[in-house]
């Protein structure tokens, strides 16, 4: 039960990198199981599954609790906006992904398990097999990065190691120039698998010899092989597993902290890339380095927005503002808005000019038919959605 609860707050942390639908937290959740059954003293296993079931049931319950009260704690104490509505603990959503925790920690326990069986039966073994399978198991994690400039991943754009390897000149015939060449220089996607295998295992031999070393000098306990290389095997593939999705929260932070500003000639839209936005807006002064950051994310395209995106300065801070050329169609999407309690303030003028915020930072701008009526149809959605902030100017 306490594991339960501590890889629970393992994984509130980790999502804080890693977003809760991205299928990088899957081997989080594995883990959270494998562990439940590793810290039980059973021998059959059948003896397991009761625990097994009791603490999955524990983990995604106390992960769901964990996650609702530090979004309410944020939107309480950090971003003033109207607290989130206590129903929301219970609603649909919530209740499928807590099912999803519990379901898959339960089949990471059952995966524990048998390696629990493996290791039972084949414990003088293992240390070789997880030397030669190991490289394999972080090879096939290593394709999880893709176009980013890391020794070692297959995938990267640069194709991860070698990157040049050992260069040398050579003088050309006719005009005498000298040029760089590359001794050794794959290019085909099966060699870079054959070199990031090797580079794996010169890893995990390295690692055995050392704990070899270290365990002659120890005369009372000695450290358990086995479980070392399998750890060092866990943390390549996590680490793998999690590099995009934490470049892409590291990027995000930098963008959201970017952003400060006086008035609107401040800010200033530096692009559109998938998947952070189709104007990417930020400080003037910013501009440059958010730029490069985007740039050393792979994206995947660009986003289909309207086009009439603006940037706006609101409370000192960079948003991003739709300009659409139809009020009937602008004040649709803030009505939609509106119903869909995704807007966390609104701003009216005597002129019926309607401003509101939405919960993504985006500002959408029109115009009412008559003053108030921003106001009627918040209050219908008040049971829903809870409090808006409403102002007028």
């Amino acid at each position: 039960m306490l594991t339960a609860i501590v890889f629970a707050i393992i994984l509130l942390i980790a999502s804080y990198w890693v977003p809760h639908m991205d299928w990088a937290l899957l081997p989080y959740v594995i883990l959270a199981g494998c562990f439940m059954v590793w810290v039980q003293k059973e021998t059959m296993s059948y003896k397991f599954l009761d625990k097994l079931l009791a603490g999955s049931v524990l983990f995604g319950f106390s992960f769901t609790l964990f996650t609702f009260f530090r979004m309410y704690a944020l939107t309480n104490l950090v971003y003033d906006t109207p607290p989130l509505p206590l129903r929301e603990l219970w609603g649909q959503g919530p209740l499928v992904l807590t099912g999803a925790y519990v379901f898959l920690a339960f089949l990471g326990g059952l995966f524990g398990i048998f390696l629990k069986g493996l290791y039972s039966i084949y414990k003088q073994k293992l240390d070789w097999v997880i030397i030669c399978a190991g490289p394999l198991f972080a090879t096939l994690a290593s394709l999880a990065v893709f176009k980013v400039k890391v020794g070692g991943t297959v995938m990267s754009g640069y194709h991860g190691l070698p990157y040049s390897y050992f260069t040398h000149q050579i003088k050309d015939v006719v005009d005498g120039f000298l040029i760089d060449t590359w001794i050794f220089s794959p290019g085909s996607m099966y060699q870079y698998l054959i070199l990031n295998y090797v580079m794996y295992l010169a890893v995990f031999v390295l690692g055995y010899c050392l704990i070899q070393v270290i365990n002659k000098k120890l005369k009372v306990k000695r450290l358990n092989r086995t479980c070392i290389l399998f750890g060092i095997l866990l943390i390549m593939i996590v680490g793998f597993v999690s590099f995009l999705p934490a470049k892409r929260s590291y990027i995000d932070h930098h963008i959201a902290q970017a952003g400060y500003c006086e008035d609107t000639p401040d800010c200033v839209i530096v692009g559109n890339a998938s998947p952070f936005s189709c104007a990417i807006v930020t400080n003037k002064e910013s501009a440059e380095s958010i730029t490069k950051l985007v740039r050393s994310y792979p994206s995947i395209g660009t986003l289909s927005c309207s086009g009439d995106e603006q940037p706006v300065c609101i409370q000192n801070k960079c948003r991003v503002a739709f300009d659409h050329t139809s009020n009937e169609t602008s004040w649709e999407m803030l009505k939609q808005a509106v119903a869909e309690c995704r807007v966390i303030s609104i701003m009216q003028t005597h002129a019926l000019d309607v401003s509101a915020e939405l919960k993504n930072g985006i500002i959408i701008n029109a115009k009412e038919p008559r003053i108030d009526d921003i106001f009627d149809i918040a209050d219908q959605y008040r049971d829903k959605c809870g409090e808006i902030r409403m102002a007028t100017e």
